[in-house]
């Protein structure tokens, strides 16, 4: 029994201490374009969210203010043809969980945002994108929009 104790006491520090595997070229190539999507909406710059999105593509929503929830959806140039110059938009990642397979991809994207340095709301994104001619695009967001549960706090 002491000697299982002591091999447990030793085991312990090292699966604290893991880290998490660096990412593929791709799954930053994904990466670096959501974070691309989220500095467009922050600066409100069109010309930036045509390099991360297909215009095409399809905006889900699922508002859970209320009771029953409230669904949305629009396509992305919405988005392209609606920025507001009078508002200061923040969209803050908190963590990414990415998949990618042959030319597909998902990020699983936790967020806060803010509106006018005022915090709003909470929820996940999640971002579809496809490869194209070597570059990945977003094609799909589905996003959640919470209020409550956003931290410890509940802002």
């Amino acid at each position: 029994m002491k000697t299982a104790s002591l091999i447990l006491l030793f085991l312990m520090p090292i699966s604290c201490t893991r880290t998490t595997p660096p990412l593929s070229a791709d799954e930053q190539a994904v990466k670096d374009v959501v974070n691309l999507f989220f500095d467009s909406l922050a600066k409100q710059d069109t010309l930036l969210m045509k390099k991360a999105v297909f215009p095409e593509g399809q905006v889900w929503t699922i508002s859970n203010f209320s009771t029953p929830s409230r669904y949305g959806t629009r396509f992305l140039t919405a988005d392209l043809n609606n920025f507001n110059p009078g508002e200061q938009l923040l969209e803050t990642p908190l963590s990414f969980d990415i998949k990618v397979d042959n030319g597909i991809a998902m990020a699983w994207v936790p967020y806060e945002f803010h509106l006018n340095n005022e915090f709003s709301h909470c929820g996940v994104d999640i971002f579809t994108l496809l490869k194209d001619q070597g570059a990945w695009k977003i094609t799909t967001i589905s996003y959640s929009l919470e209020r409550e549960g956003c931290s410890e706090t509940d802002k």
